[in-house]
């Protein structure tokens, strides 16, 4: 965040969406790559963990670690139960989350953070912007049916994508004036086609994969089998063209935010949607962190550089013309493409903001 009062004040929202919100490390790296720096973001459940990271400085961390989950990983993490709200508590991955990045309080935290949930009794959207930063994310990651609801600040919370998937209107809260959103809910005319796409992408990068043995994850899936019943078997992906519970459990979710990410964003608009096709990503891929992280950084480094053409054009005051009495370095594509030069832009009036230094100054 600048220290120029005059700054454009951006924020970041990043939605909910499961295994696909490894994604959300990739608009970070295209951001920061640009050299720019929210002051605030915000998310709803997945998209809250990552928010939660890169506000406490701590998102490396966490990238080096999601970029080292095999499957076998993942499914070791999922702490199963027979009683409360869901079938998996959730204890276990807050602990593996816990040893890769430390708790903060979140009015601690060096850059503005807030996370969504949803009050279980009275449908409430609730926004979590203070006491342990951890805590906010597990409140908002209670995916219905699969993860048991958290009882936190007196109340039953479960995920926040049920109520506001992509928290663009917290972000305004926080102060931001400009905020990117990040929706990673795939509209459900896309979801198969991605999905069939995904399995040929998936085959063709096997060979680069570590060697493991195709059923080692379900070795140790076959193991609870015997405490779970036919529950187990259900989880596995669908091996016909019908798909599995999960895939059920999951796409009904995935449809259902959707439609509601869209209508929140209709009467609250993000100055800057991206919203990557990731449809082939399942529920519980969370051992391909590798691939949502490449192809969300390449599509969001094209949207990023839309915002900053566009902050030039929109803050630069109208009938402004260059002069000799004032100057700052800007870039501009060499003619011949590919490389870059530098040269001197004359403005009158006195030095440009740093808000359009800072927006504009970057190599497009």
């Amino acid at each position: 965040m600048s220290d120029n009062p005059g700054a454009l004040r951006i924020g970041l929202a990043l939605g909910s969406g499961s295994a696909r919100g490894w994604a959300h490390l990739g608009v970070l790296q295209a951001l920061e790559e640009r050299g720019i720096r929210p002051m605030a973001v915000t998310g709803a459940s997945v998209g809250a963990l990552v928010a939660a990271a890169y506000a406490s400085d701590q998102h490396g961390q966490l990238e080096e670690w999601v970029r080292t989950l095999t499957r076998v990983d993942v499914w070791r993490l999922l702490d199963t139960t027979f009683r409360g709200g869901g079938v998996m508590r959730g204890n276990r991955l807050m602990q593996a989350i816990g040893e890769q990045i430390a708790d903060r309080r979140i009015e601690d935290l060096p850059t503005a953070f807030g996370a969504v949930a949803a009050d279980l009794d009275t449908g409430e959207e609730i926004w979590l912007r203070n006491g342990s930063m951890l805590a906010a994310v597990r409140a908002s990651s209670g995916m219905p049916g699969l993860f048991t609801p958290m009882w936190h600040q007196e109340r039953w919370m479960i995920d926040g994508g049920v109520v506001n998937p992509v928290p663009v209107t917290l972000c305004r809260a926080l102060g931001a004036e400009y905020v990117i959103a990040v929706n990673l809910n795939v509209p459900v005319s896309s979801r198969w086609a991605s999905l069939k796409r995904g399995i040929r992408q998936t085959a063709a990068a096997a060979p680069e994969q570590p060697a493991e043995p195709a059923e080692a994850g379900w070795a140790l899936m076959d193991k609870w089998s015997e405490l779970m019943g036919g529950l187990v078997d259900s989880l596995r992906p669908a091996t016909g063209t019908g798909p599995g519970l999960f895939e059920v459990m999951a796409g009904s979710i995935h449809i259902m935010q959707d439609h509601i990410a869209r209508s929140r964003m209709a009467g609250d608009p993000p100055n800057l949607t991206i919203s990557p096709d990731l449809g082939h990503l399942q529920l519980m891929d969370f051992h391909r962190a590798d691939e949502a992280i490449r192809i969300v950084r390449e599509s969001a480094l094209n949207r990023v550089r839309e915002l900053l053409i566009g902050e030039r054009a929109s803050r630069r005051p109208a009938g402004q013309t260059r002069s000799a009495g004032d100057s700052r370095l800007v870039r501009e594509a060499s003619p011949r493409g590919g490389r870059r030069r530098s040269r001197r832009a004359e403005t009158p009036g006195g030095p440009i903001s740093e808000t359009r230094e800072t927006l504009t100054g970057f190599p497009l």
